[in-house]
């Protein structure tokens, strides 16, 4: 009896606690949704739904509707992996991807449908719209900003480009001239590295005269062999490499040429702008170049890697800051298609910090030194800013007025995390200081998180 008794008690405590875990897994979700951050675009009306957050765990689900009949699933990962899935009003799945990282589904559906999003810890953001088919448009416009000639970034770049390689796209877009793209698709299908090397000697004394450049190039060679480059900057190197690019094609019949007539007229833009040192012109030629590269595709996807000035979608030219950067430009044109990422922050992960002590008011704060971004190249009137960031500080700022004076996350040179307090100082080329405090309460502004600076009322 008593053995029956002692079964009878140990069941119901395996039942006490399976109901438990479901509790807490239940709990645990409805807390997840909480306080995961979803920025969403359109109503349940409507046909497309974005999201972008810090973290997203668990499962959320929208009803979309369109009478459209492609649905294109852009997906851009910081950390971890999500699994999408689409079901039909009857219920029945009509597209399931599990451990979706960055890249891009077309799928073609019609009507209602209902669209599932399945997350453990993933940092980053989802795309999913619908497209006409058959009608003229762009794909997807991977962007990515870089600091030239930099192993780390170079080998991130890699990365990125053979993902996208695996998933189908073959169009890389690349800060050089016209014809030295196509000189180096020339290249891709030779047998020897002549081309190549060539072009790296008439680099001499430029940014991307690197031995790490050059590998770069020759991995993708090996690695992804059917790359297609695409060049949209003006005519560099215009009398040597544009030349003798010039000279092949005549060599080979092609004079009359479309190849012919477009290096033809990126050798002119070279030569306007090194005559005039026109920034502007450059910058405005840079897009104008994207933009007809990209619609000659007929609607395929391609990634861009770009000095991180031409790449940033809030930015003017970094020149005169009178124009739209080229990346501005495209996101005026295409919208929600081009995705951008800033990697020179990559130049300070592992970084070895230095403390500091920063006075604001009567209070003495804890201030982890971050280190100097340059910024001559992209504002003159400007040398460089530093960053602090205060320990324990927001509780003291979080209800300061605010000025609405933003700056996106991508702007630091670490990671900002919420219920930080940031201070900001800027080295003008006159010897001034400008500083700044930020705060970072969770806020977006064009879908990107941001910062936002605030006043200190005594000081």
């Amino acid at each position: 009896m008593r053995e029956k008794l002692q079964s009878k008690k140990g069941l119901i405590s395996i039942i006490i606690v399976v109901i438990g875990i479901g509790i807490i897994g239940l709990l645990g979700f409805f807390r997840m949704q909480a306080v995961t951050k979803i920025g969403y675009v359109g109503s349940e009306s409507q046909d497309s739904w974005f999201g972008s957050y810090t973290t997203l765990d668990g499962i959320i689900l929208k009803n979309i509707n369109s009478e459209k009949e492609m649905l294109r699933i852009s997906v851009e990962t910081e950390l971890g992996a999500i699994s999408v899935e689409i079901k039909d009003k009857e219920n029945r799945s009509i597209f399931k991807k599990e451990n979706m990282k960055t890249g891009f589904f077309d799928v073609k559906v019609s009507g209602e449908l209902m669209v599932q999003i399945k997350a453990k810890k993933h940092k980053g953001s989802f795309d999913i719209s619908y497209q006409d088919i058959g009608q003229a448009s762009v794909g997807q416009i991977f962007l990515y900003g870089e600091e030239h000639a930099v192993g780390r970034i170079l080998e991130r770049e890699f990365e990125l480009w053979s993902s996208y390689y695996q998933e189908g796209i073959r169009d890389l877009f690349v800060e050089l001239p016209y014809y030295t793209a196509e000189y180096m698709n020339i290249w891709m299908q030779a047998d020897n590295d002549e081309i190549l090397d060539a072009l790296y000697q008439d680099w001499a004394g430029t940014a991307i005269y690197s031995e790490e450049v050059l590998d770069f190039y020759k991995r993708i060679k090996r690695e992804c062999p059917e790359t297609v480059f695409h060049g949209t900057d003006v005519g560099h190197q215009y009398n040597t490499i544009g030349e003798r690019f010039l000279k092949y094609l005549k060599e080979n019949g092609q004079e009359g040429s479309k190849v012919y007539q477009l290096s033809q007229e990126n050798i002119e833009q070279g030569k306007y702008y090194y005559q005039h040192s026109d920034q502007v012109y450059r910058e405005n030629k840079m897009a104008e170049n994207f933009v007809r590269e990209l619609e000659d595709l007929n609607g395929k996807s391609v990634m861009g890697i770009y000095g991180l000035a031409h790449t940033r979608t809030d930015a003017m030219d970094y020149a005169t800051n009178t124009v739209p950067c080229m990346a501005n430009q495209l996101y005026q044109k295409y919208g929600n298609a081009l995705h951008t990422e800033d990697l020179t922050l990559l130049n300070f992960e592992n970084e070895t910090y230095q403390m500091d002590y920063i006075k604001i008011g009567e209070k003495e704060y804890s201030a982890l030194y971050i280190g100097k971004v340059d910024l001559s190249k992209i504002l003159p009137d400007y040398q460089y800013r530093e960053f602090w960031v205060l320990e324990d500080a927001y509780d003291d700022f979080k209800e300061n007025p605010v000025t609405g004076n933003l700056l996106p996350y991508n702007n630091y040179p670490m990671k900002i995390e919420l219920g930080q307090i940031v201070v900001i100082e800027y080295k003008k080329t006159d010897g001034s200081i400008i500083r700044e405090y930020h705060r970072s309460d969770g806020n977006t502004w064009q879908g990107s998180l941001v910062t936002e600076e605030f006043l200190i009322t005594s000081e």
